[in-house]
């Protein structure tokens, strides 16, 4: 048979086999593929349509198989787009993001993979790619609604609930029936009214009215960049806020408090200072529930000497830590690094405004942090058994209390917005390379093991607590 009538027989029975698919007729359709492929064991159009029904069916592996066989021969859009989707469904976020990258160089014109593709970045955290994306797939399709949903859904993550209430908006003009949009619209319109009552609410010096609160900053002078942190974190405190601030140490030795914050803060904060930790090492934990205990106000607010959120998101934080009933992180889990020059300038402005502009210029270190401060019942902290002071120096003291909460059946909230971290040195102390690090994930393990009867058994007794840390509980190598 000449080859010219091969290639002929060949198109029409792909043309068929395509027409069963476009029918919903699977099962025929994969028949005449597997016949195309004995026939041409590397047609590239068989392999992407057989990797299709395997995955409609369910079969994951094999349609990856046969996927990336056929890209490998034929880079075709459409095949490299369903690929792209096998691994974002698998959470193999990057190799996605690649993908839908390759289809899109295929085809530069190509909304379904242009969304996808911003969806799996702002999956990675790279939400500055991700808006650029959608920037180009809707100046070019402005009546794409997923894209408009999409684009909602990302300013809403970066605390932006104006700015995301316009977008579900125009994504339900064109598409009414969107219930996804319909659902994050009310919630972001709810998010919107919160920050608007909590700005209306604030005092006549325009501060926030945060009297029932002692923000709770334990800290260790282990570099200059902490000092001059704990200086700018507590003027912007006292700027936004009519709060109390109770600044501790563990340290032996004289404080390092006056030094850090100069006269006329440090006149304005309360001051709690343990002796006897003799090392390198903070006691974190041991610190924070001696400072809980000597507060005096009805809500504690842990607050890590390095981080920066929009002062509304305080407001949002105590009123959900008043309900009682938990701990309230108050950001939405987003991290931000910040570094350099944004560093300086929050220093000269005294303001979250800024680095909200900035933050995307800057590494997203978490998606879904514990760490960085969080809001409670000061009596509901302390009879869940405070923090774990069995955890020594940096590592996993924070994810401990979450999952102990959880355990004992309490809320672990969060509030809109994400939070900045001011970047420090990061010393042994406040490193994976401390000492401790390992004892401490083990502790949290454990934790994570037991259930509440135990939980409340280990509160009861005592067991989440121990003495100040000293020279004399260091490992023996140490040099």
């Amino acid at each position: 048979m000449p080859s010219s009538v091969q290639t002929v027989t060949l198109d029409e029975a792909l043309a068929i086999a395509l027409d069963h698919l476009k029918a919903g007729r699977l099962e025929e359709g994969e028949a005449l593929y597997r016949r195309i492929l004995d026939a041409d064991p590397g047609n590239a159009e068989a392999l992407h349509r057989l990797g299709f029904i395997a995955a409609r069916n369910g079969d994951a592996g094999r349609a990856l198989d046969l996927l990336t066989r056929s890209v490998e021969r034929v880079p075709d859009a459409d095949a490299l787009f369903n690929l792209g989707t096998l691994h974002h469904r698998a959470l193999r976020t990057e190799e996605a993001v690649a993908i839908y990258r390759r289809a899109v160089a295929e085809r530069p014109d190509f909304p379904d993979a242009e969304y996808h593709l911003s969806e799996a970045l702002q999956g990675a955290g790279r939400l500055d790619e991700a808006l650029e994306v959608l920037g180009v797939l809707l100046g070019r399709h402005p009546h794409f609604p997923a894209g408009w949903r999409q684009r909602g859904d990302i300013e809403a993550e970066l605390g932006r609930p104006g700015a995301a209430v316009h977008h579900y908006e125009m994504a339900l003009a064109l598409n009414p029936g969107d219930a996804l949009s319909q659902a994050r619209l009310a919630e972001q319109d709810a998010a919107y009214r919160a920050r608007r009552a909590a700005m209306d609410a604030r005092l006549a010096d325009g501060r926030h009215d945060l009297r029932d609160t002692t923000v709770m900053i334990p800290f260790r002078a282990d570099s200059e960049d902490r000092k001059r942190n704990l200086r700018w974190i507590v003027a912007f405190l006292l700027k936004h806020a009519d709060t109390t601030i109770l600044i501790g140490e563990d340290k032996d030795g004289p404080s390092d408090v006056p030094d850090a914050l100069g006269p006329e803060l440090a006149s304005r904060c309360r001051h709690l200072h343990l002796r006897g930790n003799d090392t390198p090492f903070t006691h974190k934990a041991h610190l924070i529930n001696r400072m809980a205990e000597a507060a005096e106000t009805p809500i504690v607010a842990l607050h890590d000497t390095d981080i920066v959120v929009d002062p509304v998101q305080y407001v949002l934080a105590r009123d959900a830590a008043r309900r009682g009933d938990g701990m309230v992180f108050p950001y939405n889990g987003l991290f931000f690094w910040i570094m350099g020059r944004e560093v300086l300038r929050f220093g000269h402005t005294l303001s979250a405004a800024p680095l909200a502009g900035a933050a995307l210029r800057f590494p997203l270190m978490h998606r879904n942090s514990p760490g960085g401060g969080a809001f409670f019942d000061r009596g509901l902290l302390l009879a869940s058994g405070g923090y774990n002071e069995a955890f020594l120096s940096w590592g996993y003291e924070d994810d401990e209390i979450v999952e102990r909460f959880r355990g004992l059946g309490l809320r672990v909230e969060r509030v809109p917005g994400p939070l900045y971290h001011l970047e420090h040195a990061r010393p042994e102390n406040s490193s994976d390379q401390n000492p401790f690090f390992v004892a401490n994930r083990l502790e949290l393990e454990r934790i994570r093991a037991a259930g509440a009867d135990r939980l409340r058994a280990d509160i009861a007794a005592g067991r989440l607590k121990r003495p100040l840390l000293s020279s004399r509980d260091l490992p023996h190598d140490l040099p």
